[in-house]
């Protein structure tokens, strides 16, 4: 039998702490003059490295002070250095509203293949929880329309799931001012009788 669950009443993804949010775009923001770095004066590069290097290693010996169940946070359909999504529920499911930045270029001008890819991987997985059938990819297939432009405004549209016991089919498309550049089609696979999005920890 198919089915459709009914998606849950609380909101499309829980507001993350506004600290952590500062930092991921801060690390977005590093990552967009990053990919430009070998135009960039020798000595600066050094010494913003040093610097980056400092700072992980301080909040890797503060996360290392957790207790071990406790050093990795949940997915909440965010993920650095992806876009921040903007989740809101539509009539047939789920909608991610964002901009790929310049962290994310291929061609020129244009979004890594790559990183729609990923986008689209995280956003329907982020559904399939919403959903209430949290899931593991088994099969992704991405088909690229047009090139998606750096810095637009996007959308991404996802139909509810359709659920065949353990299997879960979930669609969805990518546009860019209502102009589909990319369109996925995913199998994934449901742990059933678990609520959380995460496998257990080992």
């Amino acid at each position: 039998m198919h089915a459709t669950p009914d998606p849950p009443t609380s909101a499309a993804a829980p507001a993350i702490p506004e600290p952590h949010a500062r930092l991921a775009d801060a690390v977005r923001a590093l990552v967009d003059v990053a990919v430009d770095g070998q135009v960039l004066d020798r000595n600066l590069l050094e010494g913003a490295a040093d610097e980056v290097a400092a700072i992980a290693a301080r909040l890797e010996a503060a996360r290392a002070h957790l207790p071990e169940g406790e050093r990795h946070a949940r997915y909440v359909g965010q993920r650095t250095p992806m876009p921040a999504w903007e989740y809101s529920r539509t009539d047939e499911g789920l909608s991610a509203r964002g901009r790929f930045t310049n962290g994310h270029t291929g061609p020129p001008g244009c979004v890594h293949g790559g990183w729609i890819a990923l986008a689209f991987d995280e956003i329907l997985g982020w559904s399939n929880v919403e959903h209430g059938t949290p899931a593991m990819t088994g099969h992704l297939a991405i088909r690229y329309r047009k090139p998606t432009p750096i810095g637009a405004d996007v959308e991404f549209l996802v139909r509810a799931p359709d659920v065949r016991g353990r299997r879960v089919h979930t669609s969805a498309t990518l546009r860019v001012d209502g102009v589909v550049t990319a369109e996925a089609e995913g199998l994934f696979v449901h742990f059933i009788g678990r609520a959380s999005p995460l496998p257990p920890r080992r």
